[in-house]
């Protein structure tokens, strides 16, 4: 009897844990009332038809202390209608007065002042979201998230939507549209969409989240985002955005003048709910700033981001990593020759998915320019979902000339969890690549694995590459190749919320070892961060130490005037650094860096500052001085840059940008305008100056150019 008295009890409370466990597995629920009537997007929370949104209201803390209820009330109501899927943003303060709201540029620094953050995941896939952030002032953010972290971040993707925010004396609020056509979803009748919401607090630093709340989460981890569901009967129907432009200008020159105006097209063609296809005609990147200058101090090439419009969207798709900068693809293979523009005289991008198949498909061509042919380049990348936030995938590259080719093939795999251990995340990455050319060298294999655990409280990294000497990615980026690569991290960041102290942030253990094929250490460091935290009000503070090793096989120049010689270095670097907090009016950061360099000493001194004088003006500036002593000679560099920032609205849009440095020894000046009359729509006017400061200043290049690009969907 007392055994089955025992057994009933057991399976009783077996029964409860499985129940609860099934409750708490459970995500959160937001459900969309479809509305006849659109609310009038300006801010103004008093529309009647939002009273028939379903509000939802229960938000906690993220930061600093998760899980405790919020300083401040938010709500969310969110609706649709055939066309569109609106939210309707609540953020309630008791003391309007003190938000902070500072940004008026698109893509602008939103996270210096209160926000608020909308992320949305369409296939409902746990990996791949839509990204949006606004502030007070109706300033706009967005990008594409892939992954759990900010690894997978592409902000440089623009989508076309409305805010309208306004501050009152309950808080701030806004109302949020976005037209179906600007997302991709399955062609299904009842949609269930992932998303989440972020509100910040600026002058407190408070996080609040509606899910995925705690330890190890946050509103990146797309895997606990809640549901949206209610969605019914929506198309994103086959939409086609046509954008011609036209670009005028001239360019003056010492030796000569030379004027310049070109009509191209851009294109964006719906195939499909969930596939897309990008045209572009005589592509202009015009109002693109130019990159920043710097002086290079070591034996590796620079890498530069990507910023040109055609390439950035679904430039998560066709990513391939090999460990660092590394990559398979880089798009700045095209259209670009060592900073220099290549003309494109057209291309087209297929990206999308189609059931479990996510699919990237990219041609273009360029015209011939200088030593430049006349180059074909093609890629094509896919990637296969399996177990639910995983894939594997396949890519192949091709650079074509009439004499020559160069091709890549290459496989992987992502494994991500979010429960490992119970609810930690763990990624396990694996790549193999090989390069074809037309003399057909032998060893063009490169590999790369890892196994991250990335953590709050412990985030560890692992990671493995190799790239053989004829290893030769023509479309991608490899700073060195003979060579095989071991990779640990280990960090710590407890939260403490004491003794003004939010969190530490600790790096005990950082090293890196770099073998050639002969096993023999050709460059390793060893890194360790013993002191770090991050203060109640925002302020970070760090001490650390680096050991260097480099085997330097063949001399190379820094500063175009000083060799290094070749030969085994061992040296040591101390490192600390200061930033005060962003909610600040004026704000900035100090970093310091002294010890051996190679056979002799570098001591570099790097600062950097922003004055926020009022929400239409701001300045930000920097500065980096080194003084190295190496080979009895004292070498000294400066490199200066500042941009000044007048925005009228977030319409209305000025920048200067200046930069220096005394390698160059040239004085970049850059200026814009940027209207935007409608969404999708633009007008540049573009200067570039260009000056030689070498013995007297004097004008080098100087450009003038206006571009105008207007959005028409059929």
């Amino acid at each position: 009897m007392m055994r089955l008295i025992f057994a009933k009890k057991y399976n009783l409370l077996y029964l409860m844990l499985l129940f609860s466990s099934l409750v708490m597995g459970q995500n959160k629920e937001v459900f969309c009332t479809k509305t006849e009537t659109a609310p009038v997007i300006d801010g103004d929370m008093s529309d009647s038809v939002w009273q028939k949104a379903t509000p939802i209201t229960d938000f906690l803390q993220q930061d600093p202390i998760p899980g405790v209820n919020p300083r401040f009330n938010t709500e969310v109501r969110v609706l649709y209608d055939n066309d569109k899927i609106y939210f309707g943003v609540y953020c309630y303060d008791d003391n309007p007065n003190e938000i902070i709201a500072r940004e008026m540029k698109w893509d602008g620094y939103i996270s210096k002042d209160d926000y608020f953050r909308i992320i949305i995941d369409t296939y409902n896939d746990d990996r791949n979201a839509y990204w949006f952030a606004i502030n007070p002032l109706s300033a706009q953010n967005d990008a594409l998230v892939t992954g759990n972290d900010f690894s997978g971040f592409n902000e440089d993707w623009d989508g076309v939507w409305e805010v309208k925010a306004k501050i009152t004396e309950k808080g701030w609020f806004a109302e949020v549209a976005y037209p179906f056509f600007m997302f991709r979803f399955f062609d299904k009748n009842e949609q269930i969409w992932g998303v989440n919401f972020e509100r910040c607090i600026k002058r407190y630093d408070e996080v609040i989240l509606w899910t995925s709340v705690g330890k190890d989460k946050g509103s990146m981890k797309i895997s606990e985002a809640g549901d949206l569901r209610g969605l019914n009967g929506i198309k994103r129907g086959t939409p086609v955005y046509l954008i011609p432009f036209l670009s005028a200008g001239m360019e003056i020159k010492p030796d000569r003048n030379q004027y310049v105006h070109e009509p191209g097209l851009d294109a964006k063609i719906g195939l499909s709910e969930t596939m897309s296809l990008d045209l572009t005609l005589n592509t202009d990147f015009a109002q693109v700033e130019a990159d920043r200058d710097k002086i290079n101090l070591s034996r590796f090439p620079l890498f530069f981001q990507e910023k040109r419009d055609f390439f950035l969207e679904g430039v998560n798709t066709f990513k391939f990593n090999m460990g660092s900068s590394n990559t398979l693809y880089y798009s700045r293979r095209m259209g670009l020759n060592k900073g220099e523009e290549i003309p494109i005289i057209g291309g087209a991008k297929l990206v999308g998915r189609t059931g479990s198949y996510e699919i990237g498909l990219l041609n273009l061509t360029t015209d011939k320019k200088g030593n430049e042919p006349v180059t074909n380049f093609s890629v094509l990348r896919t990637k296969y979902d399996i177990l639910g936030h995983s894939y594997i995938g396949a890519i192949i590259t091709d650079k074509e000339t009439k004499n020559s080719f160069n091709r890549s093939i290459g496989a992987d795999f992502e494994l991500s969890f979010d429960n490992f251990l119970g609810d930690k995340n763990l990624i396990i990455t694996s790549r193999i690549a090989k390069t074809f050319e037309r003399n057909n060298p032998q060893n063009t294999w490169a590999g790369f694995f890892s196994i991250d655990y990335p953590n709050e409280v412990i985030d560890q990294y692992f990671s493995y590459n190799f790239y053989q000497n004829n290893f030769n990615p023509a479309m991608g980026f490899i700073d060195q190749t003979g060579i095989q690569q071991y990779h640990y991290s280990l960090k710590i960041s407890p939260r403490i919320n004491k003794y003004y102290i939010r969190k530490l942030s600790l790096n005990p253990f950082d090293m890196a070892l770099h073998y050639d094929k002969n096993n023999e250490l050709q460059h390793a460091y060893f890194y360790t961060q013993p002191i770090g935290f991050v203060t109640e009000g925002g302020e970070t503070f760090y001490l650390s130490g680096e050991r260097v090793f480099d085997n330097v096989q063949k001399s190379f120049v820094i500063f175009d005037t000083t060799e290094v010689a070749a030969g085994k270095y061992w040296y040591t670097t101390f490192y600390s650094g200061i930033q005060s907090s962003t909610s600040n009016s004026i704000y900035g950061k100090l970093e310091v860096e002294m010890g051996e360099f190679y056979n002799g000493t570098k001591n570099t001194y790097s600062f950097n500052l922003t004055s926020v004088f009022n929400k239409h003006l701001i300045f930000e500036g920097d500065f980096e001085y080194n003084n190295i002593s190496i080979n009895n000679n004292k070498i000294k560099t400066y490199e200066f840059g500042g941009r000044l920032k007048y925005n009228l609205s977030t319409q209305w849009l000025t920048s200067v940008f200046c930069q220096w440095n005394n390698e160059l020894d040239e004085i970049n000046l850059n200026y814009r305008i940027n209207w935007k009359p409608k969404l999708g729509s633009d007008f540049y006017l573009v200067i570039n100056h260009l000056l030689d400061t070498k013995n007297v200043i004097k004008t080098k290049d100087f450009i003038i150019l206006a571009k105008f690009s207007w959005l028409f969907i059929i």
